[in-house]
């Protein structure tokens, strides 16, 4: 729903634009045969900016399931760290996880470390 929301905001904001550009433009032309020679290609080319930007930003709105991630590991001994894996059956059937797992690992060089975070088996 919310990506829904977004693309609609992104094509209303386009169209918003190049109102805002011809209009005004239109009414303070005076003469010539035809203003909108020139009117409607520079507004269109302010909308198709406005739109490429919006698209952009409507396209971040994370239902790709895609998961943040990030891990550091530090020392002399055996260090395995797994983050954010999906085991078989679990979560929602194709639905977008979201996700945000932080993990640290230290070893002074003696013992072994094994970190799970955000396992979902």
């Amino acid at each position: 729903m919310q990506a829904a929301v977004r693309w609609l905001v992104a094509v209303v904001g386009s169209i918003l634009a190049f109102a805002v550009v011809a209009v005004p433009w239109a009414m303070l032309s005076k003469g010539g045969d035809d203003p909108w020679d020139v009117i409607g290609p520079v507004a269109g080319v302010v909308a198709a900016g406005v739109l490429a930007a919006l698209s952009w930003w409507a396209s971040q709105a994370g239902g790709d399931g895609s998961r943040r991630v990030r891990q550091s590991a530090r020392g002399g001994g055996r260090i395995r760290q797994t983050a954010g894996s999906q085991g078989a059956g679990a979560g929602s059937g194709g639905a977008a996880v979201r996700e945000d797992v932080r993990q640290k690992a230290r070893s002074d060089g003696t013992g072994d470390i094994d970190q799970v975070g955000g396992n979902r088996s």
